[in-house]
Formats: C-alpha cells, structure tokens, sequence
C-alpha cells in the first residue's frame, strides 16, 4: 500500500480568468474541465495535475509569512525551456521572483497572478551532484539564466 508519486494540487484563487490566462495561457495546459467553481488544469492526458477553486473575491494573497504552501514545482524536459519560460515570463508580465541553481536543479520562481509561487526547473544529472553535499536542493548558488542557451548561438 505504498503511496506512488502527487497526483494534483489545488489551489485558491480569487480571479478564474486571471488564471486562465496564467495556468493556460502562460504555461501551456490544457483545461480539462471548468466551471464556476474551479478550473481543472492538465498537461497531458492526465485528468488534472493543478485545480483552482475560486474563493472569496475579498480573500486575502498569500503571504511570505503564513502557513500553508511555499510552491508548487513543475518539472521541464531541460534548462533550454525553463529559459524559455523565463523569456516569455518577461514578454507577458509574469512576475519574476527568482533564478537559482540548488545543485540538483536549475530553478525559475514565478508567481502566478495571485501570488501563489511557481517554481520551474530543470533537473542536473544524477552524476552531477551528491546528495549529501546538496543538503536536497537548500542551496542557493546563482544561476545565469540569461547565459543558457548563449553557447549554441556563439556556435552557429
């Protein structure tokens, strides 16, 4: 009876269009089902990997210093798309909270219209770090996200 892997995460928000635009439009999924209540949002053919329920017009942002979800992680094919998704974070005017290497990611924090954070990233290879010496993604090196993707353009 072993638990396999999260299946989906829920998510509060004030405004169902806003996130629309944000979980749809800006990330690319796909809208499995909707209503008044809620959105449920895929990537694949999976019934939904994030819902948002709506809540109270006048309910209040997350905050720095709350309990409750710190973010919710969505992993890429390689650190080319989490660029990628840094460059159209910039052209849609998606708030840009962060750019990190944790020595076993490469990481882009986003937050979406209503301050939830999102987190992006691409995994470094297994042989490319310890696990003991990454202390699981606790450090914070810089990460030069404006650089990938510069080599192969040098290249050509």
């Amino acid at each position: 009876m072993a638990i396999q892997r999260v299946g989906h995460v829920v998510l509060k928000m004030r405004d169902l269009d806003k996130a629309k635009a944000f979980y749809r439009d800006f990330l690319g999924m796909k809208i499995g089902a909707e209503s008044e209540r809620g959105i449920f949002f895929r990537f694949n053919d999976y019934h939904h990997d994030i819902a948002v329920f709506k809540t109270a017009d006048d309910a209040d942002l997350p905050k720095a210093d709350q309990v409750g979800l710190v973010h919710v992680a969505l992993v890429t094919d390689g650190v080319e798309t989490v660029k990628a998704f840094y460059d159209r974070a910039k052209e849609m005017g998606v708030e840009i909270s962060g750019v990190t290497n944790h020595a076993i990611t490469n990481s882009l924090y986003l937050k979406d219209p209503e301050g939830n954070t999102i987190e992006i990233y691409a995994e470094v290879a297994k042989e490319d770090y310890d696990w003991h010496e990454s202390g699981m993604g606790f450090i914070v090196r810089p990460f030069d996200i404006e650089a990938v993707g510069a080599a192969a353009v040098a290249s050509n």
